[in-house]
Formats: C-alpha cells, sequence, structure tokens
C-alpha cells in the first residue's frame, strides 16, 4: 500500500475514533477555549496550540542565538532542509516552499537577508491553510517583523566577515522610543551590509557515444559582491482603546555585482574565453499604513494599505575570444520599473463551541515597464533586434479566504478552511499580447487529538489541496542567447548544439496543483523536549519541468536549440520525517546544560513525463540527514553551537535529454558567543568548516551523440565575527 493511501485510511480512522469518544462530550457540554501564547511559553509549547501543527521560532530564541540574519536561524532548525545548491525548504523541497513576510509574498527585500534584529518570531507549516494562501505545496515559512514597543531600547550591532582573502562588513542600528504621556511611539532601523562571495570550478566535457572523445576542458571564477543600506521605520498612534494607527515606511537599495571569467581549450587547438562583468543596483521603498480596531467581543478588523515601488537596472558586458571566430564585445542594458499597490481587509473573531474564525480579503494591482538593449561592438546587435524593446506587464489578483479553528473540547480540535485566488496578468512583449491568467481553490482541513488528555502527546493529520504559481519570468517570451554559442558579425545567429541552449518562457504556463496529506505524531518528552514522526505525501498535476527543442527562431537564420519551461506531466512524492529537539537535563538531571536538535528524512518521487531510472523531482534527494547541538558553559557566559547537515550523492533527471549527479555534501557550522555583561556580545561564526569540494556530472543526450561533463566546485570557510552592543 502506498504512504498516500496510509495517510487517507490513517486520517479517516483517527477522525472516526475520535468523533466516536467525543461527539457527546462535546455536545453535552460546549466549551469556548482561547489561545494564549505568553511570554513564559517556550516556543515548543506554543507550537502545541496550534492545529495545524505550525512551528514557531520565538523572540528569545532568536535573540539567544547569536545569528545574523533569517537565513542562518533556518538552517539550524530540523523542519528546515539545505539543498545542495544552499535553498532552504520543507520536506526537502524548496522550489514548493512559500516564504512570506507578515503574511505576505516580500517585494524589494529578500526575506532570507532580512537582520534578525527586526524579526519577532519565525513560523512553520508544513501543509496548506487558508490564511497563509494556496501557494504551499510543501508549507509555509512566514516571517513575522518585529513591531514597535512601547518601551526605550536602542541596540548597535557591527560585524566582519572573510572568505578565502575576501572581506566584508555589516552593521544594523536599531532604536525604540516612547513617551508614557504621549499616544505616539517611534522606532528606527537601519542595516548596512558590504559582502564578496567567490567561487571556482573546474570541468572536463567528453562525448562518450558513439565513440569516447575528449572535447574541453575550462576553468571558471566568479565573484560576487553584494552591498546593501536600508532604512525602516514605524510611528505607531493610539487613538484610543480600540483604534491604532501604524504607519511604517521603508526604503533599500540593494547592489549586486558580479565578475566572472571562463576559459575553454578544445582537444582540436580552439581556445574559447569568456569575461563578464555585470551590475544590478536595486532601489525600492514601501509606504504600508495599517489601522487596526479592537470591538471586544465583536471581534476584531485590521485593515492594511500598501504602495511599493522598485527599479531594477542591470548594466553587462561581456567580452568573447574565440580562435576560431571573431572577436566580439557584449553590452546589455536592463531597466525594470515595478510599482503595485496592496489592500487588505481581515477580521477575527470567537463564536460560542469553541470557533475561532478569520476571514480576510486581499487585492493587489501592479504594473512593470522593461527596457532592454543591445549592442555589439559598440553599436545597435541587429541580430538580436527582436529580444530588445519595450515590455510592458499588468498583473491583478485578487484573494478571499474563510477559516474556522474549532476547539471541540480540551482534547480534540479541527481546522477547516478555503483560499480562492484569481490572478491576471496581461503582457505586451515585443508587440505580442498575451494573457496568462488562472483561478485557484484551496480547500484544507487539519485534525489534531491530544492521547488521553496530555498536553505533551498528540495526532496531526492534515488534508489540504495547494498550487505553485509560475513566476513572472517564466510567463514572458524574453528569449536570452547563450554565451557559448552567441550569434556572431558576420555569420549571425548559427546553429548551437544541445548543451548549449537559448532560454525562453512560456505563457501558456499553469499552476501546478497538488493534494498534499500529512500525518504526524508528537511525543513531548518536557516543556523543552519533542520527538516528531510525520509521513507525508504529494500528488502533483500539470508539474512543471523544462523541454529543450530544436526550433526555427525569429533571431536565428536557422534551427538552434531553446530551454523553456513547460507543463508536462504529473508527480508523486511520498516520505517521512523524524525531528527533535532534546534537552539533556530532561534525561538526566546531572547532564550538563547540552540541547540536542536534529532530524532524518526519507522520500521517494517520481515524475510521469520523464523515464526513469532518476526521475524524481529536482531538489529532493532520497534521504538527508541533520545534527545540532548547544553547549552552556556551566562557569563562563559562554554558548557554543555546532550544527552538521549530510547529503548523499545521486543522479536526478532535468528533462528528457539532460541528467545530472551531484556528489555527496556534508556542511559543518560552528558558533559561539560570549555574553561579556548584559549590554555586551561578542560572537564568533565558522561556516563551512573543512570545505570539501562538491563534485557534479551533467550528461546530454542528443540524436546521435552524448555529452559528458564533468565540474569540481571549489568550496571555502566563511569566518564571522560580530559584536551586539545595547546603549
Amino acid at each position: 500500500m502506498k504512504i498516500t493511501d496510509t495517510l487517507l485510511w490513517g486520517l479517516l480512522l483517527m477522525s472516526a475514533s475520535a468523533w466516536s469518544q467525543e461527539t457527546s462530550k462535546a455536545h453535552a457540554a460546549p466549551q469556548v477555549q482561547q489561545v494564549v501564547v505568553n511570554g513564559s511559553q517556550t516556543d515548543i509549547e506554543a507550537s502545541r496550540d496550534f492545529v495545524a501543527g505550525k512551528l514557531i521560532i520565538g523572540r528569545k530564541q532568536i535573540a539567544d542565538s547569536g545569528l545574523q540574519n533569517v537565513s542562518e536561524i533556518l538552517k539550524r532548525e530540523p523542519a528546515v532542509s539545505v539543498g545542495k545548491d544552499g535553498r532552504l525548504g520543507l520536506l526537502g523541497l524548496p522550489g514548493y516552499t512559500q516564504i512570506l513576510i507578515d503574511g505576505q509574498a516580500p517585494t524589494g527585500k529578500s526575506p532570507l537577508e532580512l537582520d534578525l534584529s527586526q524579526v519577532d518570531k519565525i513560523e512553520i507549516i508544513k501543509s496548506a491553510t487558508a490564511e497563509t494562501g494556496p501557494f504551499g505545496i510543501a508549507g509555509t515559512i512566514n516571517i513575522i517583523s518585529r513591531k514597535i514597543e512601547r518601551k526605550n531600547v536602542q541596540q548597535l550591532r557591527m560585524g566582519a566577515t572573510a572568505v578565502t582573502g575576501e572581506y566584508g562588513a555589516n552593521a544594523s542600528w536599531n532604536l525604540n522610543q516612547f513617551s508614557p504621556d504621549s499616544p505616539l511611539s517611534l522606532s528606527l532601523n537601519t542595516m548596512a551590509k558590504h559582502e564578496r562571495s567567490p567561487s571556482a570550478s573546474h570541468a572536463e566535457q567528453v562525448q562518450t557515444a558513439p565513440t569516447l572523445q575528449p572535447q574541453f576542458e575550462s576553468v571558471r571564477k566568479n565573484l560576487r559582491t553584494t552591498e546593501f543600506l536600508t532604512l525602516s521605520s514605524e510611528l505607531a498612534y493610539k487613538l484610543d482603546a480600540n483604534n491604532n494607527l501604524s504607519f511604517r515606511p521603508d526604503i533599500g537599495r540593494i547592489t549586486l555585482s558580479n565578475d566572472r571569467s571562463e576559459q575553454r581549450y578544445w582537444s582540436n587547438g580552439r581556445q574559447q574565453q569568456a569575461l563578464q562583468h555585470g551590475t544590478s543596483p536595486m532601489t525600492s521603498y514601501s509606504l504600508p499604513l495599517t489601522w487596526s480596531y479592537d470591538a471586544g467581543d465583536s471581534g476584531q478588523l485590521e485593515t492594511i494599505f500598501r504602495f511599493n515601488q522598485m527599479q531594477i537596472k542591470n548594466d553587462s558586458w561581456r567580452s568573447d575570444e574565440d580562435t576560431a571566430t571573431d572577436y566580439a564585445v557584449r553590452r546589455q542594458a536592463y531597466r525594470t520599473d515595478q510599482s503595485s499597490y496592496f489592500l487588505s481587509l481581515n477580521y477575527k473573531t470567537s463564536f460560542s463551541g469553541g470557533h475561532d474564525f478569520k476571514t480576510g480579503l486581499q487585492l493587489t494591482h501592479g504594473n512593470q515597464d522593461i527596457t532592454n538593449t543591445h549592442w555589439l561592438n559598440n553599436l545597435p546587435d541587429t541580430s538580436l533586434s527582436l529580444l530588445g524593446g519595450n515590455i510592458n506587464t499588468s498583473q491583478e489578483t485578487r484573494r478571499l479566504f474563510v477559516q474556522d479553528d474549532w476547539r471541540v473540547n480540551k482534547d480534540l480540535a479541527l481546522n477547516a478552511g478555503l483560499s480562492v485566488e484569481d490572478r491576471v496578468l496581461k503582457i505586451n512583449e515585443y508587440n505580442i499580447n498575451s494573457k496568462a491568467s488562472f483561478t485557484v481553490w484551496s480547500p484544507s482541513l487539519h485534525f489534531s487529538k491530544k492521547l488521553e488528555g496530555d498536553q505533551k502527546r498528540r495526532w496531526r493529520a492534515s488534508l489540504a489541496q495547494s498550487f505553485r504559481a509560475p513566476e513572472l519570468d517564466q510567463l514572458m517570451l524574453q528569449p536570452s542567447v547563450n554565451a557559448f554559442a552567441p550569434c556572431t558579425i558576420t555569420s549571425g545567429c548559427g546553429q548551437n548544439t544541445i548543451d548549449t541552449p537559448d532560454s525562453m518562457g512560456n505563457p501558456a504556463l499553469q499552476p501546478e496543483r497538488a493534494i498534499a496529506t500529512n500525518l504526524a505524531y508528537e511525543h513531548g518528552l518536557t516543556r523543552d523536549s519533542q520527538i516528531t514522526v510525520e509521513l507525508y505525501a504529494r500528488q502533483i498535476a500539470r508539474k512543471t519541468g523544462t523541454e529543450v527543442l530544436l526550433m526555427n527562431l525569429p533571431w536565428a537564420n536557422q534551427a538552434r536549440y531553446v530551454e523553456r519551461p513547460a507543463n508536462l506531466g504529473h508527480a508523486e512524492l511520498q516520505g517521512i520525517n523524524v525531528d527533535w529537539r532534546v534537552a539533556a537535563r530532561d534525561l538526566w538531571k546531572a547532564a550538563p546544560k547540552l540541547d540536542l536538535r536534529g532530524s532524518l528524512g526519507w522520500a521517494h518521487s517520481v515524475l510521469s513525463d520523464l523515464p526513469g531510472p532518476n526521475n524524481r523531482l529536482e531538489g529532493q534527494s532520497p534521504w538527508r540527514a541533520k545534527f545540532g547541538m548547544t553547549y552552556t558553559m556551566a562557569d563562563l557566559p559562554v554558548k557554543i553551537d555546532l550544527d552538521a547537515n549530510w547529503l548523499p550523492g545521486d543522479w536526478y533527471r532535468n528533462n528528457l535529454t539532460q541528467r545530472t549527479y551531484e556528489a555527496r555534501k556534508t556542511t559543518l557550522t560552528a558558533n559561539a558567543n560570549w555574553t561579556v555583561n548584559p549590554s555586551l556580545r561578542l560572537v564568533m561564526n565558522l561556516d563551512n568548516l573543512f570545505a570539501p569540494q562538491a563534485e557534479s556530472i551533467s550528461e546530454y543526450r542528443g540524436n546521435s551523440n552524448t555529452l559528458q561533463t564533468r565540474t569540481i566546485n571549489s568550496s571555502y570557510t566563511r569566518v564571522g565575527l560580530r559584536m551586539e552592543l545595547k546603549l
């Protein structure tokens, strides 16, 4: 029997059992039970109060961690998986994990780069709920930003990093001010960062069929520089006991620069060299206004209006030297201007019988204007004239949700909801008008049953329909010519090879749809210790993949290979996770102050549109393991953290013509923080200790030959030092 069937039968049997035991109690004496989350609760205790199985990383855990940003603390969380490419996700599926800020999709900022001084807590749900929306097939990570406080606080953080001779610096400053005699409160937050991240690799390509023939060797180097400065504030005004206003403007500028080089040495004596430099500054600002009204027993209403403006510029050039063709210098200028208006109305109340009801309406309107220009040897590139010009897009989004948390009694709870979202995207691109639209309905049902009245042991089950929406870049044609099969002055855009395809989008792409089931058992040992075993399954329809086609294209004088996204088939995924957080003193009273955390996971997936073997979801590993520990010294105010992550080596199939092998990956991170006094803390971080090299293999199958490229990627240890000062 498949895990999918087991989960469905388990959910039905547990529901039937629970109803048979508890229905008479519920009808005889309905109770109104409210969830009370207070500062004395641990994160594990707070998590137990949510029917849908919400994990919480609270403010105390964030403050005690000694870490800098959201990405670092999520890597430490047992429920969050870290892929071989460094992407974070739930259930080993980073591409299917929704990441939100305050319940909304982020605009103009990277949620994982947020400084932890600006984060109040992080919520993790490994399923879909009506409140978080329909787009979380693997689940949702919701980052709750830190709200203004009625107290005077000032904090300064300064740090430095080093990676193989490249240095960086970062700083953040937070100020919170209020007067007891005034209804006004003010907070200011600013962050600045400069970081350089090098990478290098060596690759060899051979033709393995019909005969074994060496093709080329290549050396690649890349240096990425990240610079950003952000400023945010909040002005809160308490109109009366029931009404509050909050204005939270923020502005930021982020600049990404890349310097890349690649040399290819072919077996026939041909040599190629590509030097690239690109700079992408992004400027954004947001003006959100929030009004909240508390009507007491009649419920609470929150209204949010926000205007966002963002501009991205990209100026890049590439010089190509090839002993077989002409020397060329190519330049591309790219500019995007985006603006959006967002309105949200949310209402919640409680009814007799243990019902906590929520509903919300969200409306978004956005516009985007793109200009794209190409030059070749300082002259307009006529061979790519069809790829230039102006692009205009407009998007309308409407979302409505209703959700009911029903506390049937002290042991049984249900969460049922429905989320509906409608999107219409209009694209005017290269004088081609296209329209992408869809409406998705996402019902969800969650079940929680405590065992024999024990607050620390329970079953949880979830059944939901969820989606993954296509990205805007996937819907736009916006072709890109491969750097190693470029258009030339003399011959224009000639034929390329299967391993150097051009790329373009697909306006006909539709959202992926999934039926998601989860069945979990939580065994709480104490208020700080818990072990969770979870079975999960996903059945995905309209699976988005990539297809490589040989096509006649407007910008080429003969057929070229093109890679584009497409809805190809369906996928099935089953897996099991075991997560734990255990304080050693909960098992042995005389143990040192040692906290252990970790997870083990196994998963199996199959894609219908690709032949086996290795036809699994990209990013999903057959198994994974994480282990972490926190040791607090008895005689010194020093805390030490160690975290390790293991992923096996394995193959996966990208599409019908390509498959990829990624070698085993092991990472180790160490962190130490010393509380010098109540106002000063020093932190040292060592990331990617021992820095092992990583091997990957890409295999391309054409009509008459097979190419295999083997790459060795260098890896580096990152050292960080930081000082945290309360003023």
